[in-house]
């Protein structure tokens, strides 16, 4: 039999001085000489599995898709088995189990399956990153420490009904180590997803559990059994974020710092009662954010409209959008531009979500009478430059903003509305008088997030029957799934935006109560780019797809 190192010298995977040092490395090791050409980068694990499969008459899969695994083979096969060994069940006929598995050496596994499953076992290989999605698709996140949980001397155990008296018991299993592992993986496992925010929803039968990523809720795969132990999950959330847990009857918020994947998150969590249980949203937030305009995604005419807006020594700069549109951020990387140690930055945030150094920070809190504009009155006493306000909801909030920015101070402040044009007519239904408006705003801008096209899996649109004419003639591109975007097709966010400057043509509309469409036909006149046309700008770059823009500027239009 050849030996490995030879064969990937003759398939021109690796060269004969690469062979050398990596056998020259084994010797020092003790590490076989496979694991050492990985280690070392020269060649990845699909490489190697695949010219171990020549070498050991072992067929290789790179994916595992293709297996149409029922639940009969999962049920068959228990969680904490395949996690342990790290293997994943394929097919079973007759007494036969076929698995993959990433380290053909491994021939106890085969032995150990034999005598606790009575199969005989079939191997075929598949890379170590393959398995671990395929059991987490199929068995479900924390799998095995459900199972664990559940099971006692291999029977399965239906957990009793708490009752509400019974406060000790929740508190108790909610610190059992097991309970702790199962929320750090939901938690581990969001993090490695990139998702934003966990969703826990209890129903009559069932525990869903979803997170959002890109902006897109995904049901993420969790044993049927976890159902039993979501009073305990919630109990352990309820720890780790200093809530109450007694109290089950009302909604409450909090905070965690946790350290996952050597990465510290900071954790929103929220709380409210349902019928069927406590259901339980938990932003994730990164603890450091260094991000600039354009990153975000602001191209280079917007970039020096902002720039120019950002000199300005006092007027509000207003970002406008449905929750979730990327304005904070935008808002917290225009601040980083300005935080130098020649001015002053102070802000009212409800609730802070990034810490940023040189800034201080204030967090809203409604309960104790410190609302946006109690704030906003007592710091104007410490002298700020540049001040931002997380919202504007309510006429004395805008009042005091507006009057502040006309005695020379620079704000940053948000809006709900769907476009640029609509924020100057939602300062005046709010009860803001035309003339404050026209003379204290600089710009409304609009912003919404657009999901990037996967790198990995880009390939241009060839049937566009289904687009609207208006994409017919252009380049499309789009994201056909892979491993790398877990076949969703896109990676990442980034923002298309609409600025609407404050000019004397606009200041006169304001100043005669025009309404939103039209201060939106004299700016497009004027050469004003639309949120339509600034994502179109971003499908001809191949950036993004015609769906993504239509999905997040339809009602802007």
């Amino acid at each position: 039999m050849a030996k490995i190192g030879d064969l990937l010298v003759q398939k021109g995977l690796i060269t004969p001085q690469q062979l050398k040092s990596a056998l020259e490395e084994s010797k020092k090791t003790g590490e076989i000489i496979g694991k050492t050409l990985v280690r070392l980068k020269y060649i990845t694990q699909g490489q190697l599995l695949e010219i171990l499969a020549v070498q050991m008459g072992l067929d290789y899969h790179p994916s595992l898709k293709e297996f149409p695994i029922t639940k009969d083979i999962s049920k068959a096969v228990p969680a904490k088995f395949v996690w342990h060994y790290k293997f994943m069940p394929l097919k079973i006929k007759g007494k036969t189990l076929t698995i993959a598995v990433s380290d053909p050496l491994a021939v106890w596994l085969m032995e150990d399956l034999k005598l606790h499953l009575g199969y005989d076992v079939d191997r075929v290989l598949a890379t170590e990153d393959e398995i671990m999605a395929s059991i987490r698709r199929h068995y479900g996140i924390g799998a095995e420490t459900v199972e664990e949980i559940l099971t006692q001397d291999g029977t399965a155990v239906e957990q009793p009904k708490l009752k509400e008296e019974e406060i000790e018991d929740v508190e108790k299993s909610a610190q059992d180590a097991s309970v702790i592992k199962l929320v750090n993986q939901i938690l581990s496992e969001a993090v490695s997803a990139r998702a934003t925010d966990i969703h826990i929803e209890p129903y009559r039968d069932r525990v869903h559990v979803r997170y959002r990523i890109d902006g897109i809720l995904y049901n993420m795969r969790v044993p049927e059994q976890i159902r039993y132990l979501h009073t305990a999950v919630v109990s352990r959330i309820k720890i780790l974020s200093n809530l109450n847990v007694v109290e089950k009857r009302l909604p409450q918020d909090g905070r965690a710092i946790i350290k996952i994947q050597n990465t510290k998150v900071d954790l929103r969590i929220s709380i409210i009662p349902s019928i069927y249980g406590e259901n339980v949203v938990i932003r994730i937030l990164p603890m450091q954010m260094l991000i600039n305009l354009q990153e975000l995604g602001f191209k280079d005419d917007e970039l020096r409209q902002m720039e120019e807006l950002m000199k300005m020594p006092y007027g509000i700069i207003f970002l406008t959008g449905p929750t979730g549109s990327g304005k904070t951020t935008t808002l917290y990387a225009c601040l980083s531009k300005l935080n130098k140690d020649a001015v002053k930055i102070i802000t009212i945030e409800d609730p802070v979500e990034y810490e940023l150094s040189g800034i201080m920070q204030i967090q809203v809190r409604a309960e104790i009478g410190l609302t946006f504009a109690t704030a906003l009155r007592s710091i104007l006493r410490h002298d700020p430059d540049i001040m931002m306000i997380g919202e504007v909801r309510d006429l004395e909030t805008a009042e005091l903003a507006i009057r502040t920015s006309l005695t020379g101070h620079l704000i940053f402040s948000t809006l709900h509305t769907n476009d640029s044009a609509s924020g100057a007519t939602r300062l005046l239904d709010i009860g803001i008088e035309p003339f404050l408006v026209a003379s204290s705003v600089n710009a409304f801008i609009s912003q919404r997030l657009v999901r990037i096209i996967c790198p990995a899996c880009k390939e241009e649109m060839r049937d566009k029957d289904l687009l609207p004419n208006m994409f017919k003639n252009m380049k499309i591109y789009r994201g056909k799934g892979c491993e790398n975007c877990k076949f969703i097709g896109y990676k990442g966010r980034t923002a298309i935006n609409e600025i609407l400057v404050i000019n004397e043509d606009i200041r006169e509309l304001i100043l005669s109560k025009a309404s939103s469409a039209q201060i939106k036909q004299k700016a497009q006149q004027l050469g004003f780019k639309t949120l339509k046309d600034a994502g179109i700008e971003k499908i001809k770059l191949g950036i993004t797809t015609p769906e993504e823009v239509l999905r997040v500027t339809e009602l802007a239009e």
